[in-house]
């Protein structure tokens, strides 16, 4: 749900130091209400170059009835109005089977030819999330920047053209009967790394879909701190109550979200995914699997593998930048009904950190 941009850097405040950071929710278009000036900090780049724009997702808010997608929109002028806006890059919105995730991308793209002295570099959420139309359910980030001319653009008119074309994120997809579900109820353990941030976490996700409750423990380098980057946490999500709870057992805080509505573990299109299937019966690419056969989805950069059997169980998610989920001991069974009791800090925080309006409909 939320977005923050750092390259170029976004208008207003930043903070991308906890899931939920305020400064990453800004709804009204076409730039979160914030308006700039003629004399506002401008980031200069050179006009038909290309440039990667760097942001996070800095909560998830996968919708399965109808996905959404992020983008990122170009429009000349100071405060220019929504239509003004075109799009240069989409791609679609990935189920990051938990809402509290903080993910990174870093896209390339090709800056319009025409220089401008004052124009807007946007990226965009749109999350198609009924739970999140409070101003509607797009969520949107503007930098000021100027486009210099760059005279060796016109020799790199043809070369440019090919790098131009955008990854048809909406082609025609059919239903793979591959494409599947985990059981409706399930154990396993995950190991998380981003080498690019030297980050590495471990832990375990309960899953019960008749429930319609989700609990994760996770160990985050080493889980000798208090933040983040360095704590160990239990999140309770309950679909019911519309609960989600963030404990930190270090320090024993624990903070409240709302949640959204329930996602099913699928993989495919069939269940509204937006991933396109790849391959089947393929060595994993886990280092705990190679000699077993998994079958291959694609969501823009994300690949994601379950082993090649009736039950479906995960087994990685991976990205070109070499972060990499690995999934071990998959169990099926009932899970006692205690797993997903919180812990007695949490029972008593009552202050909401977001709040979605389906939530607050139902409890106030």
């Amino acid at each position: 749900m939320h977005i923050c941009l750092w390259s170029p850097m976004q208008r207003g405040e930043f903070d991308i130091s906890t899931p939920g950071a305020h400064p990453c929710y800004r709804k009204i278009a076409p730039c979160g209400n914030i308006n700039a000036s003629s004399s506002s900090p401008r980031t200069s780049l050179v006009a038909g170059s290309k440039y990667n724009v760097e942001f996070q997702q800095n909560l998830n808010h996968y919708y399965t009835g109808k996905p959404g997608a992020l983008d990122i929109s170009f429009a000349v002028g100071l405060n220019p109005s929504e239509n003004d806006f075109r799009v240069l890059h989409s791609f679609s919105d990935y189920n990051s089977m938990n809402q509290i995730t903080q993910t990174n991308f870093s896209i390339q793209i090709n800056l319009p030819n025409e220089p401008c002295d004052e124009c807007i570099l946007r990226v965009r959420y749109l999350s198609n999330n009924p739970g999140e139309d409070d101003h509607g359910t797009t969520f949107h980030q503007c930098s000021d920047v100027k486009l210099t001319p760059n005279l060796l653009n016109t020799l790199k008119k043809d070369q440019e053209h090919k790098d131009e074309l955008i990854e048809n994120i909406n082609k025609q997809r059919n239903d793979d009967p591959h494409d599947c579900c985990v059981p409706e109820s399930y154990v396993n353990a995950f190991f998380h790394s981003i080498p690019a941030i030297d980050y590495r976490s471990e832990g375990l996700i309960f899953y019960d879909k008749k429930a319609q409750q989700m609990r994760v423990t996770v160990t985050v380098n080493g889980g000798r701190g208090n933040t983040t980057y360095d704590g160990v946490f239990d999140m309770w999500m309950n679909f019911t109550s519309g609960y989600q709870y963030y404990f930190n057992r270090n320090n024993g805080k624990c903070d409240l979200y709302g949640l959204d509505l329930w996602n099913d573990w699928c993989f495919g299109n069939k269940y509204n995914q937006s991933e396109d299937f790849v391959a089947a019966d393929v060595s994993c690419s886990s280092p705990f699997g190679p000699t077993h056969k998994c079958n291959q989805w694609r969501n823009g950069e994300f690949l994601f593998e379950t082993y090649a059997s009736d039950r479906c169980l995960p087994s990685s998610i991976s990205r070109p930048s070499g972060e990499r989920i690995i999934y071990i001991a998959g169990g099926t069974g009932p899970i006692p009904p205690s797993t997903f009791t919180p812990n007695p800090a949490c029972i008593k925080q009552k202050t909401v950190k977001h709040a979605s309006p389906q939530w607050m409909k139902l409890h106030f």
